[in-house]
């Protein structure tokens, strides 16, 4: 469908505590029935990166800035920061483009505004990602001759096969997640592998793990701001899996809605590769989340990576949908 001009007289301005009900309102209708990247608010000192338009009273686009990752200053010279966005818009403006080009205009000026807090050590780029549903938002951006395809990368999905049961009674006892001990002997490990797993992390351990996530991804590392955010989430765990006292394999998962698993940065160390930790990970991640009462779990994974999407599919994942990403230099 063609973008479209629309004439109106709208607002745009962030985000306040009043505008709560509206964003209900506004969510509904923008994801109902489909499948759509949608950021949450956040706390209030995350306001002052979130913009709402509003027609009438009524909120009719929705969008915001993050930064993703920081570069430290021992990544590699190519690294980039990165920062998102994401705009969202009621189905019938989504061919807009008075519209979105406002809304990107703000969170454009956002943007820089985040950049000029950066180190000067490394370039950065803006970038957003969409699904394959989402092709009308897509489309606005990517006719833009700035914007460059970044990554595209699958959604999969585990839907536990039981969760009728979970349905059919008015209360469901849950299960705490599986400790150490425990772990031991429900989901054995090779020899000379030991499970550790964090519900929170001290300083030193929030350390440790960025160096391991800097060794696996030196391009685009998660960055302490970006761990202590994922750390800070609603049933937030890490698992990992020990050689000699140090990590060999880890994963992270939350839970999204009270009904979602979310599992994130699933990694094993190159030497210790094809000796089934991933798969180890998974299985008990899934029992956890499973036992939280959760309907199913889901996690990204780029879709040029085939040995991942195989580790992925032999624990019962299927892929739900495409997230196209893409970047400008900002």
């Amino acid at each position: 469908m063609p973008m479209q001009p629309h004439t109106s007289v709208y607002s745009i301005r962030p985000f306040e505590e009043s505008d709560f009900p509206a964003l209900g309102v506004f969510y509904n209708q923008a994801a109902e029935g489909r499948r759509v990247t949608f950021w949450w608010v956040g706390e209030p000192d995350n306001w002052t990166n979130v913009y709402c338009a509003f027609e009438d009273g009524k909120m009719i686009a929705k969008g915001q800035v993050d930064v993703f990752s920081t570069m430290p200053p021992t990544a590699k010279p190519s690294s980039q920061h990165r920062i998102f966005f994401n705009l969202k818009m009621l189905p019938e403006r989504e061919t807009d483009t008075e519209l979105l080009g406002a809304m990107y205009d703000v969170l454009h000026a956002r943007a820089l505004e985040l950049k000029a807090l950066l180190p000067d050590t490394h370039g950065t780029l803006l970038g957003f990602g969409n699904y394959a549903e989402e092709a009308a938002n897509t489309g606005f951006f990517t006719a833009r001759p700035e914007f460059s395809p970044l990554k595209r990368q699958y959604r999969m999905c585990h839907t536990f096969a039981d969760r009728h049961l979970l349905d059919a009674v008015e209360h469901v006892e849950t299960v705490e997640p599986v400790e150490n001990e425990a772990a031991a002997s429900a989901f054995p490990l090779p020899d000379g592998y030991a499970w550790r797993e964090f519900d929170a992390l001290s300083g030193e351990q929030a350390d440790d793990y960025l160096a391991l996530d800097m060794e696996i991804w030196p391009e685009t590392p998660i960055g302490a701001d970006r761990l202590a955010d994922l750390a800070s989430r609603s049933g937030w765990r890490m698992l990992q899996i020990h050689a000699d006292g140090t990590a060999a394999a880890s994963l992270m998962y939350w839970v999204s809605d009270g009904e979602t698993g979310e599992i994130e940065e699933v990694l094993t160390l190159s030497k210790h590769r094809r000796r089934g930790l991933a798969s180890a990970l998974l299985n008990r991640a899934l029992h956890e989340i499973r036992s939280r009462g959760c309907a199913d779990a889901e996690l990204d994974v780029e879709a040029l990576n085939e040995d991942a999407l195989r580790v992925y599919r032999a624990a019962g994942f299927e892929i739900e949908t495409e997230e196209q990403r893409y970047a400008v230099e900002l």
